[in-house]
């Protein structure tokens, strides 16, 4: 049983991530035919407001269409309701989402400061080539690393969809970048995000904007499909462009904070 409020950091990321390799990714035929295994333990964490001890459960490993998966989505995951006060609060414990059969994976980590991101990121990096070097005939999966729960839904999102990231966040940088566009988002005051919301078959990518001091959201902003579709293609037929797309997000952290 572990103690502490906040279960881990980034000097988790290394036996975890590697741990999570291990169990499917590097061979999933035989993840298959055993029991899947959980890295989630029972840890005592304190209420922040009346410092109570709470045992819960965290979760710590997403898979797709699993039910916890909903949960992220409607922000119960790893609520915890304080049993002496009554004060609901969430559990600062890193989550990784993997998806086998893809070969992809999204490791969030709770962060707000940009060297534990980018310690955070060689880390991730240097698990990917311990491990891969060693098992001829197998490409490591895709990788990515958030740092908040906004960031791990629309990463999840958007694999599930079909969408390439690095490629919407290309369009966000566009569109922050738009002189032309009118009530273009502030980058300094907003923040742009998937509208996971949106019709997954209708005509536009969508967007909502958040306020970065409130959180709350402001505005909406849409791109027409066929127009992104066209950045798409772009990208993929050309090998320039694949290399200025790769010069652009050279690492795990895909997001358009890179470039602003």
């Amino acid at each position: 049983m572990r103690r502490g409020g906040r279960a881990c950091g980034v000097g988790y990321i290394l036996p975890f991530v590697q741990a999570s390799f291990h169990q499917g990714l590097v061979n999933p035929v035989k993840r298959e035919r055993s029991k899947p295994s959980s890295t989630d333990q029972v840890t005592v964490v304190e209420c922040p407001k009346c410092q109570a001890p709470q045992e819960v459960v965290p979760v710590t490993v997403l898979r797709p269409g699993a039910e916890a998966l909903q949960a992220l989505f409607k922000g119960a995951l790893n609520r915890v309701t304080c049993g002496a006060c009554g004060t609901g609060f969430v559990l600062a414990v890193p989550i990784l989402y993997r998806d086998d059969a893809a070969r992809f994976m999204v490791y969030f980590i709770s962060t707000a400061d940009p060297a534990e991101r980018a310690e955070g990121e060689r880390q991730m990096e240097r698990v990917t080539k311990q491990i891969f070097s060693q098992e001829s005939g197998l490409q490591p999966p895709t990788c990515r690393l958030v740092t908040d729960r906004s960031a791990l839904i629309e990463k999840i999102t958007l694999h599930e969809r079909g969408f390439d990231d690095r490629i919407v966040e290309y369009v966000k940088y566009q569109l922050f970048s738009n002189p032309n566009r009118e009530n273009r988002p502030d980058p300094v005051r907003h923040r742009l995000l998937f509208d996971f919301s949106a019709d997954p078959d209708g005509p536009n990518l969508a967007f909502v904007i958040f306020d970065r001091e409130s959180g709350r959201p402001t505005a909406g902003a849409h791109i027409p499909m066929e127009v992104y579709r066209e950045v798409e293609e772009a990208f993929t037929t050309s090998l320039k462009m694949r290399e200025e797309l790769q010069a652009l997000f050279p690492g795990t952290y895909v997001s358009v904070e890179r470039l602003l």
